[in-house]
């Protein structure tokens, strides 16, 4: 058993790339960088397929700094965690960054529900500044211009992190922020889990009744996306998402 642990560990640091951020340690899986140009590819297939008469390497180029920008929303909010859990004085270990959601990782989690606070606001700021910064440049830019369509795909990856990031799920910052606030108003911690969790259930019950609602009124477009928020917040209460 024990070799079989040691092995799945080797054979999980061969598939990722380690580096060092301010002092953090980062690991990048190859899987996450296999779909980043997966998911290229496929965005410059539909845009030369939607707009006909483009170079393919115009819109290559294009698309990569949008996918750059996006990357830059999504790990800029965890590097924000970096700088807020060093202000509280209780610094990150270690980024995982998966294929699916970047996770910050710390291994002295005894601390005070200020400090959890702390930690957690990071990259939330990150992204607000982000978003007003990209929509200053967005407002000074010409329309249809180059400039203006990057900025504006970098206010919508920014807006995207930032909203998802202050939800009340415990796997975000929102669900973090919300269950230290109880703790720090007197709740102990199963406590504030337990009522974490019905607030996720009762969200989840409105998104979710909210979308069938859109979709029977044939707004299509909110009524997916509150079906799928209602999911995510009901997966990860039950405990088939984390």
């Amino acid at each position: 058993m024990a070799q079989d642990v040691l092995s799945n560990l080797s054979d999980r640091s061969k598939k990722m790339i380690s580096m060092r951020i301010f002092n953090a340690q980062v690991n990048v899986t190859a899987t996450f960088l296999v779909n980043f140009f997966v998911l290229l590819a496929v965005v410059t297939w539909l845009e030369m397929t939607w707009q006909l008469g483009q170079g393919f390497w115009q819109v290559f180029y294009l698309r990569f700094l949008m996918m750059l920008l996006l990357s830059v929303a999504v790990f800029g909010h965890v590097i924000g965690h970096i700088f807020s859990a060093r202000y509280a004085k209780a610094p990150m270990d270690e980024i995982l960054i998966p294929a699916g959601l970047p996770r910050t990782l710390y291994q002295n989690n005894t601390v005070s529900p200020d400090v959890h606070r702390l930690r957690a606001i990071g990259g939330p700021i990150f992204n607000l500044a982000g978003m007003l910064l990209s929509l200053a440049i967005y407002a000074s830019a010409g329309s249809q211009t180059i400039a203006s369509d990057l900025a504006a795909w970098s206010a919508i990856g920014h807006g995207s992190v930032l909203l998802f990031s202050l939800m009340p799920l415990p796997i975000v910052d929102g669900g973090s922020l919300l269950k230290w606030t109880f703790v720090a108003g007197g709740m102990g911690e199963v406590a504030a889990d337990a009522r974490l969790r019905r607030i996720n259930w009762g969200m989840g019950i409105i998104c979710g009744a909210l979308g069938l609602v859109f979709i029977a009124m044939q707004l299509w477009i909110p009524g997916v996306i509150l079906i799928g928020m209602a999911g995510v917040l009901i997966g990860v209460v039950t405990g088939k998402l984390s």
